[in-house]
């Protein structure tokens, strides 16, 4: 069934000759359709485009590869539906190189395939994030002693100023964030430089520098809310019952708050605000006023005045003089700053460059150093480029919304933009942007967004708004809290009718007598009085209630059948904002409560006790005088001492270091062992010390031979470390832990550090940088169990149930508190440190950095929350917990709007957490004056909150303490069941007889589940000691010399067996063997299935044509051409044999089929299931003729013949049951010997 498309998909998949934008909601296909417009351009009839010419970015390794699936798939079905179009078979070799990949991928092959322009060595490798980590800061390291030993006054009162005292850290960091993020810019270094000249400021021409014009507007934008604020309270005054005496004052705020407003200049603006005064409200008391009126009067004009007073803080701290002054002291430090920064990326680059090592920002910028070259101050295409240009005929980016400066640069140079012709084609939806933190930069997209027509243009826009994924309730809520939330100035895009959702999935109604709704739910918990340390286990237990019940009578629709089943726990995942400190906490409380949960990515790898032991006796192998780890290893499963035992070894050595006191008490003879110790266990304790250090001692002998991950698993087997923690609970997860640490150990033996001491730096480093590799995974995420994962892990994904927990939690604002903040427009703010008078206080600059970043990371929380609502296909549920009395409420009071009004850009600008922004956005200002609060509010069965479209329901810990007291009552039941047991009573007869006969049960058929039963022909001349073909050494012929650069010279190698044996078989695969051919027919014909993509560039060069045209003049190839005119010959044949398996097995099967048939006689002998590829077949008049090249260097066909019988009889057995006629003959052409071998 063809797929129906919408009118604005159609002109997706159409539209030509043109840069097109897609502004694709959740939902929306984006991905389908991206594929649908690749397999439209593969296949257009009148102007098709090879998928190789087409550029696909993609924004991760699995969508690259889902991407190349579905488009292979789409050509097969294509090829069953038009068998023997050209076009397509072409087409479904090239897919396989075509350019389908992430950005860092096709950066990679542009400097693979050009490395000579920037000049590096081509054997180098992409640097694992721990070599990395150790190899920065061992040049940080080496970099600030080279600046110690300087000594310039400069670096010293930069030290003083910004380091800490006690050591060099927070330097490095400072450097290292830097260095970091000025990789995102496509001139690193012409970022830097603009870094420090923002600090220059000239008094005269201060009213032009960015800096303060961006504070004007924003003091302007603020005044809305304050200007709203007051007018707000006049209109109350204004009430029959208001508080009129206040109208004076307010009219008196209002006239400052208009001339505020009016200002042109920053220094008008402050001296307005410097001289704003608030008239003390009168103290007039009138009966007739309304309190409530009164003090809402009061509050509003509060509000406004914290806002006056905000905007003093942030812009008008002190006088401009005073400011700039700041800044030009700051410059000092920034400068630097910067020095140190380039100093260490040159550093840093060398060190790269030794180890021939690259990193993932040295991706991007020599990619961008090999596309582009500088003229005039700006980046354009370099001429390597424009081969690009020609090469793709269109540039398609997906997931656009998170790109880079960087990455822009890159694929607008090699796409035709710079030569006049428009052939980017971009897909995105702004509102998931949700990576800053990696440096994405949304307002890219917003860019074309703002200025792409939507109508018939050469840079067009198209909106994909409809969404196939969601039930109608999972959007109504969507739509209607965003509604109220997301607007130009906050989110980067207005949430209108084309930004909206709109219903685009038909779902089944649901079945009458079910209770169960679709409709969105928020769950609060009412955490007052709780510890906070708490909150989180009451929110997992209110999230378990309801899964119970959504278990008991929920219902989705099953993908299969298409019609509604009972809830599964597979079908509910939990979103959380990050997973730290709270995966654990749910999946935990969720087992306490029956319910399987698994966590994607958890997190604490190495705080697990089975890797943190493990890490301590390396870290005692490599240096035993560490207390902290040698205590740890001694009271493990390593040496097995107590606490008490430890106590031992101290009293009897009580003032000596610990490594010390260990070793003199090993050796101390009986009669030396001190009086304050117990005599007997003092020698138990000496026994388990002898026996720690007697293996240590052995793995401290073979350590320099041997390599860690080799070094680890003998520790694991030998010491019985495996055996202990297997045992342990949770036994499969720690045994995959461990081994996953050898894995990593294997990883870091690949890198250009060495040695034990270096792998446990090179653990430190990961440590120290938060590289948590998360516990590896043993659960199948196809099992029956409730996932829990990140928001930021869920993109892209859906699940028919969501819950959207922890929406009480406070935003994570730690990047706005340190010493420097970075802003991609505005640079670096410091920091002014006055160390005469030992102060330190931001600059103007960092402050308004710091008020941005600030408003950009709530904008990015708010379109992470979008990502979180939009998972859900049929039910989303969003959970939190907040305080119900009036501290709780206090932030939402005199900021409610009408159930249709947005929220204020004041209110959405000081949330602290989702919470902030969902609940005004459900309740409107007349509900807080009911006498019940925010319980009773939430709680009503009133017809206006019952058409909210969501639906609150409110816990409490009465609520809840009834599920852990029927748990509790429920143990005391089993408890004394289980204590007053008859056991002189048989309760069950027989049952012993039956656990004895299971406990002493023998699996009959455990030596036949040692045998394999698949083989390809390969692997069964591999088990008859014969050696596989490819592996063979080919014929001997004059060595080809490839043109190389001279560093390369010495590692030239050969063409090797395998290439020019895949390359015979490719070629007689492809090959037409109904003509006649010359030498220069198959030059030609090899040239043209290399021009086609068939054969690669090696393949082509390494096939010698005199071989081709030998076997083709020889009996058999002349043979095949007389079969190939009659429409008989056959090529490349894959089958699937079954033989017995006592043919298979012969020594072995005997046995084995004796005792299965003792314990089944109606056993039947097992089949075993032979697959390969015949190379050729043709049937002529008195039966089939079956022929094998072989490549081969022998000495004589009885070689060959020895070799291949047993193979080429399987072949003969697969074809004569296949098509029930005789093989008459089996051939070996080897093109070694130049020679038919009939066998």
């Amino acid at each position: 069934m063809s797929v129906k498309w919408t009118e604005e998909q159609q002109k997706v998949i159409d539209l030509r000759d043109r840069n097109i934008l897609v502004s694709a909601a959740a939902g929306s296909g984006k991905t389908a359709v991206l594929v649908e417009r690749i397999i439209s351009r593969i296949t257009d009839e009148s102007d098709p485009a090879d998928v190789d010419r087409l550029l696909v970015v993609t924004y991760t390794e699995a969508a690259a590869a889902e991407m190349k699936e579905r488009i292979g798939a789409a050509i097969e079905k294509k090829l069953e539906e038009q068998p023997g179009n050209v076009n397509l078979e072409q087409q479904s070799t090239l897919i396989h190189n075509a350019s389908i990949m992430t950005i860092h991928s096709f950066c990679l092959s542009v400097i693979r395939d050009h490395f000579h322009v920037i000049g590096i060595d081509p054997a180098f490798r992409i640097a694992e994030e721990g070599e990395l980590r150790l190899l920065m800061q061992d040049v940080l390291e080496e970099l600030i002693e080279n600046f110690y030993a300087e000594g310039s006054e400069a670096f010293l009162n930069f030290v003083d100023q910004y380091g800490t005292g006690r050591n060099d850290q927070k330097i490095e960091e400072l450097i290292l964030q830097l260095y970091e993020y000025s990789r995102s810019y496509p001139q690193p270094e012409k970022w830097l430089k603009e870094c420090v000249d923002n600090y220059e400021i000239d008094p005269e021409k201060m009213e032009e520098a960015d800096v303060v014009q961006e504070a004007k507007a924003r003091v302007r934008q603020n005044l809305t809310d304050v200007k709203g604020f007051v007018q707000q309270a006049i209109e109350v005054c204004e009430l029959s019952a208001g508080p009129y005496m206040y109208g004076e004052m307010l009219d008196s705020d209002l006239v400052q708050i208009e001339q505020l407003e009016g200002a042109e200049t920053f220094c008008q603006q402050e001296q307005i605000v410097s001289n704003f005064t608030w008239k003390r409200l009168s103290g007039k008391k009138d009966p007739t006023v309304d309190p409530e009126l009164k003090e809402k009067a009061q509050g509003l004009r509060k509000q406004a005045k914290k806002l006056i007073e905000d905007l003093k803080a942030n812009y008008f701290y002190a006088p401009v003089d005073e400011w700039i002054r700041d800044m030009q002291e700051a410059q000092t430090a920034m400068k630097m700053l910067v020095l140190l920064v380039q100093a260490f990326a040159e550093a840093f680059s060398e060190k790269k460059r030794q180890r021939n090592l690259l990193d993932f920002s040295d991706m991007e910028q020599f990619a961008l150093r090999i596309l582009t070259e500088e003229k005039e101050g700006k980046l354009v295409p370099s001429a390597v480029a424009q081969e690009y240009q020609e090469r793709f005929e269109e540039v398609m980016i997906d997931e656009y919304q998170d790109s880079n400066l960087v990455q822009e640069t890159i694929l607008t140079s090699v796409s035709r933009e710079s030569a006049g012709q428009n052939n980017l084609f971009m897909v995105g939806d702004v509102k998931q942007s949700i990576y800053r933190f990696r440096l994405s930069r949304p307002e890219l997209f917003m860019g074309k967004y703002n200025s792409y027509s939507t109508q018939e243009s050469s840079r067009q826009r198209i909106d994909l708004d409809r969404n196939f994924r969601s039930r109608g309730e999972v959007l109504d809520s969507t739509n209607y809290i965003f509604r109220k939330l997301m607007r130009k100035e906050f989110g980067e895009i207005i949430y209108d009718d084309k930004a909206a959702l709109h219903l685009g999935a038909s779902f089944p109604e649901l079945p009458d007598e079910n209770v169960f709704t679709d409709q969105t739910e928020l769950l609060l918990y009412n955490q007052t009085g709780l510890r906070s340390s708490e909150v989180r286990e009451e929110e997992a237990r209110m999230i378990a209630q309801r899964m119970k019940e959504l278990l008991s009578t929920g219902v989705v629709l099953d993908k299969e059948t298409g019609e509604y089943r009972p809830v599964h726990y597979r079908d509910m995942v939990i979103l959380t904002r990050s997973l730290q400190g709270w995966a654990e906490v749910f999946a935990s409380i969720l087992a306490e409560e029956g319910i399987p949960a698994y966590s994607v990515s958890r997190e604490g790898y190495f705080e697990t006790y089975e890797v943190s032991v493990l890490l301590d006796y390396l870290k005692v192998l490599d240096n035993a005088r560490q207390d902290l780890p040698l205590t740890a290893v001694l009271t493990s499963p390593f040496a097995g001492l107590t606490a008490v035992e430890l106590s031992v070894i101290r009293l009897a050595y009580p003032n000596q270091l610990f490594y010390e006191a260990v070793e003199g008490f090993c050796s101390l003879s009986s009669e030396e062992i001190p009086e304050t110790v117990d005599k007997k266990q003092a020698i138990q304790v000496q026994e388990k010390l002898r026996r720690f250090f007697e293996v240590l001692d052995h793995f401290r002998e073979i350590l320099p031979y041997t390599a860690i991950h080799d070094l680890l698993a003998e520790i694991i087997d030998k010491t019985g470390y495996g055996l202990f923690i297997s045992a342990m609970p949770g036994g499969a997860q720690r045994q995959a832990n461990v081994e996953m640490l050898v894995e990593k150990a294997r990883a870091f033996e690949g890198t250009s550090y060495k040695g034990l001491f270096n792998f446990v730096r090179y653990i430190e480093q990961l440590k120290k940088y938060d590289v948590d590799y998360g516990e590896a995974s043993i659960i199948d995420e196809q099992d029956d169990t409730v996932r829990i994962m990140s928001i930021h892990k869920s993109k892209g994904l859906e699940f028919p149930i969501v819950f959207v927990a922890g929406t009480g939690k406070q935003f994570n604002t730690q990047d706005l508190k340190g010493s420097i903040v970075i802003h991609p427009r505005n640079g670096v703010g410091i920091d002014v440190v006055d160390l005469e008078m030992r102060t330190k206080a931001p600059t103007f600059l960092k402050k308004m950095i710091q008020e941005k970043t600030k408003l950009e990371n709530l904008a990015e929380e708010l379109r992470v929350l979008y990502v979180a609502m939009t998972r859900a296909k049929e039910k989303l549920i969003l959970t939190g917990s907040l305080k119900m009395g009036e501290d709780g409420l206090e932030p939402y009071v005199n900021h409610m709007t009408d159930r249709k009004s947005p929220l204020s850009l004041y209110q959405l600008e000081n949330a602290n957490r989702y919470l902030d922004w969902i609940l005004p956005a459900l309740l409107q200002e007349e509900d807080l004056k009911r006498e019940d609060g925010l319980c009773g509010i939430l709680k009503t069965e009133s017809e206006e909150v019952q058409q909210l479209p969501i639906k609150v329901r409110i816990f409490d810990a009465g609520e809840m303490d009834f599920t852990e007291d029927a748990q509790r009552q429920a143990e005391v039941i089993a408890r004394e069941v289980l204590e007053h047991w008859d056991t002189t009573k048989v309760y069950l007869p027989g049952a012993e007889e039956k656990l004895e006969q299971q406990m002493n049960f023998l699996y009959p058929y455990k030596e036949e589940g040692k045998m394999k039963l698949k083989f390809t022909v390969s692997e069964l001349k591999k088990r008859e000691s014969l050696q596989e073909e490819a592996g063979e050494e080919l014929i001997q012929e004059p060595e080809l010399v490839p043109l190389l650069p001279h560093f390369m010279e010495e590692q030239k190698e050969g063409l090797t067996g395998a290439s020019r044996g895949s390359a015979y078989h490719k070629f007689f695969e492809l090959h037409d063997f109904s003509k006649e051919y010359t030498e220069e027919l198959l030059k030609e014909e090899i040239e043209r299935f290399y021009q086609a993509g068939r054969l690669s560039k090696e393949m082509a060069d390494c096939i010698r044509t005199k071989d081709i045209l030998a076997f083709l003049n020889s009996e058999s190839g002349r043979r095949m051409t007389q079969a190939a005119g009659n429409g008989k010959l056959r090529k490349e044949q894959p089958f699937v044999l079954g033989v017995a398996a006592s043919e298979i097995y012969p020594e072995i099967y005997q046995d084995i089929q004796k005792r299965s048939q003792e314990a089944d006689e109606n056993r039947k002998e097992e089949t075993v299931l032979i697959q390969g590829i015949i190379d050729v077949w043709f049937e002529e008049e008195d039966g089939i003729v079956l022929l094998d090249y072989k490549t081969d260097r022998v000495r004589n066909a009885s070689q060959l013949k020895e070799m291949y019988h047993a193979q080429l009889d399987y072949y003969a057995q697969a074809l004569e049951q296949l098509l029930e006629k005789p093989v008459k003959e089996k051939i070996i052409y080897s093109f070694a010997l130049k020679e038919e071998i009939i066998l």
